[in-house]
């Protein structure tokens, strides 16, 4: 329980603690310390976060970190207004020649990096931005006059002016201790019958301005043509050079071809020539050739043929073809043969025998 107890306490306590001994500074928010036993103002911003500042002894002051706008404008939306925008009715003010012209302009300013804690001391905590707000009111009524109808018509006029204003604005505004960021003007018009003037002369300066374009398009097409005349000429000069130097090429090559295509006929001719010598010579070769084997063959065959081998093959050969479809007899005739009498018949085809040889 006792545990229990203590858990509890530190519980309850320890965000107290935190709540009595610092103090959050919210986000877009600048924090001023102010201590009120002794010591006033400290010299510091303090931004966003937690930092230390004991209940009952220091005392919070907040200013907004954001960017801070007046507006010179006959239009705005009250719903859509935070605390730092302001919203004026527009500025009249009379141009350098005279005329009246009306202005809407915006002016972006913001709180000096570390001067803070300035404004809490110079008591400016709610003053400042009326007095920014008035400061600027007399700067653009100073400057804006320095300005004729013809130079507001000019966009650089215009600028020049703005860069020149800014300076001089935030010379004014350090007393605030504030820094201009910007001038913007967001719009300009004169009186009526000014208004038609000004919109004839800026339609017969846009029709003297359109005249001038059209001349110099005009002497920019002639440099075009001209430009492009030297184009073709120089795109014809280099087709009729290219095609030259095809032609000389596809003459060397006709040159180069036919040559070749002579040696290779003289070639083709030579090579056939010698061919066909050669065909006749081994032709002829090879007839004599053939004439010498059957000469041999002849020749073989004969001494063949002639031996007692070649006789019985003779032999054997003429009895295989003899055909002996009738036999006449003669009884009175001892000299016809009997057909029966083999030794006498093969001596007949054969012939006799011959001895044979002695050792």
């Amino acid at each position: 329980m006792k545990t229990l107890s203590i858990f509890v306490a530190v519980i309850i306590l320890i965000p107290l603690f935190v709540a009595l001994v610092f103090k959050r500074v919210p986000p877009a928010q600048i924090g001023v310390k102010q201590s009120q036993w002794g010591g006033g103002i400290l010299q510091e911003d303090f931004r966003t976060g937690f930092h230390l500042g004991i209940t009952g002894y220091h005392k919070w002051h907040f200013l907004p970190a954001t960017t801070h706008f007046i507006h010179f404008t006959g239009v705005h939306n009250n719903r859509s207004q935070s605390p730092t925008d302001s919203y004026q009715a527009p500025l009249e003010i009379r141009a350098a020649d005279g005329n009246v012209v009306t202005y809407e302009v915006s002016v972006a300013y913001r709180i000096m990096p570390g001067e803070a804690w300035q404004i809490v001391g110079d008591g400016l905590k709610i003053q400042y931005q009326d007095r920014v707000k008035s400061k600027v009111t007399a700067i653009l009524r100073d400057e804006l006059t320095k300005l004729s109808s013809e130079d507001l018509q000019l966009t650089d006029s215009r600028i020049a002016l703005v860069q020149n204003t800014l300076p001089l604005l935030n010379a004014d505004l350090s007393e605030f201790h504030c820094q201009a960021e910007s001038i913007l003007i967001r719009r300009l018009h004169f009186q009526a019958e000014y208004e038609e003037k000004l919109q004839e002369k800026q339609f017969l300066r846009q029709k003297a301005l359109l005249d001038i374009a059209q001349t110099r398009v005009a002497e920019e097409e002639k440099k075009v043509n001209v430009i492009e005349r030297q184009i073709v000429a120089a795109e014809m000069a280099k087709t009729q050079e290219w095609e030259k130097r095809i032609q000389e090429k596809k003459s060397e090559y006709d040159v180069l071809l036919a040559s070749i295509r002579a040696a290779a006929d003289v070639y083709a001719a030579e090579t056939m020539a010698d061919g066909d010598a050669e065909r006749v010579i081994s032709k002829a070769n090879g007839e004599l050739a053939v004439q010498k084997a059957e000469a041999l063959r002849d020749e073989l065959r004969t001494a063949a043929l002639n031996s007692k081998g070649g006789r019985i093959l003779l032999a054997l050969e003429a009895a295989k073809n003899l055909n002996v479809p009738t036999v006449t007899l003669n009884s009175d005739d001892p000299a016809v043969p009997t057909i029966l009498d083999i030794g006498q018949l093969t001596r007949m085809l054969v012939g006799e025998l011959s001895a044979p040889a002695k050792n």
